[in-house]
């Protein structure tokens, strides 16, 4: 515990405000000790001798970049490949296989999906490779493409990276490993290129007040961001994805979190599932 630099509450009063006007993060009084924790090696590396000085530098010259820093060591980035299996087969059952239908018949099709808090990229590249594979050779016929977006510019910048170890191919059907990936060392894996070309990476917080988006979405993924969010700032992003979403269009959220029935603009479909009503 030597290590740790004094916490003031002041200080503490101020990297709780700035997390929760900021990017919506509360960070009530029991993440105290994980502030100092986590913080206390970061200020160290930086040449400073105290909370309160990094948080002038934070307030001055260290602005975007350190406070995306901030958040990287206060909130946890843990994503793997084709996370929530349930997903994926609903996404194939529900909007691919009709999609593949309408493709055989020579109908033209867009289709619009968003990884909202896609961290180091596993979950838009799951996507990406779950359409190629249900649309199979219909899908030189599709105009798709996926939005991922994060807060943090550290994860952003391993997601277009696209390497990762083997134990994040865990959950990864056998066929996309073999379709979709190729390796690069040992027990390192690397995005094929017409994969990653289906996946536009964007710094985004998903605090601000409207979303610079000229289309709406067929399919918004976001899962397991609003854990770390109070209720308002909850109603606040589900009434924000509710606009860019199209009717009759879904919202996947992590199963371990919820939508109050009562004040939901989205249609119930199963755990974890919504849809906004036709």
């Amino acid at each position: 515990m030597s290590d740790l630099l004094p916490l003031l509450d002041a200080d503490f009063g101020y990297i709780a405000r700035l997390l929760y006007e900021r990017a919506g993060i509360r960070m009530g009084e029991q993440k105290r000790s994980l502030i100092s924790a986590r913080l206390s090696k970061r200020i160290k590396a930086l040449g400073f001798s105290s909370f309160g000085d990094y948080l002038e530098f934070l307030r001055t010259s260290g602005g975007d970049l350190e406070f995306g820093k901030l958040l990287d060591l206060l909130t946890t980035n843990h994503s793997y490949f084709y996370r929530e299996k349930e997903h994926y087969d609903f996404l194939v059952t529900k909007v691919l296989v009709p999609l593949r239908a309408a493709l055989a018949q020579g109908e033209a099709r867009e289709l619009r999906i968003w990884s909202a808090g896609c961290a180091a990229g596993e979950e838009a590249y799951s996507i990406a490779m779950t359409i190629r594979d249900s649309l199979g050779e219909e899908f030189r016929k599709v105009d798709a493409g996926i939005l991922a977006t994060d807060i943090s510019s550290t994860v952003l910048n391993e997601a277009m990276e696209g390497s990762y170890a083997g134990a994040k191919l865990k959950d990864l059907p056998r066929r996309f490993v073999d379709s979709y990936m190729a390796t690069r060392g040992q027990d390192l894996w690397t995005i094929r290129p017409e994969v990653k070309a289906m996946v536009l990476f964007k710094r985004l917080n998903l605090m601000r007040e409207d979303f610079p988006f000229k289309g709406r979405f067929d399919v918004v993924f976001c899962r397991n961001v609003m854990i770390y969010f109070d209720a308002d700032s909850r109603r606040r992003l589900v009434a924000s994805i509710h606009r860019v979403i199209k009717p009759g269009g879904y919202l996947f959220i992590g199963h371990s979190e919820s939508i109050p029935r009562d004040d939901c603009p989205f249609e119930y479909v199963k755990p974890a599932i919504y849809r906004k009503a036709v």
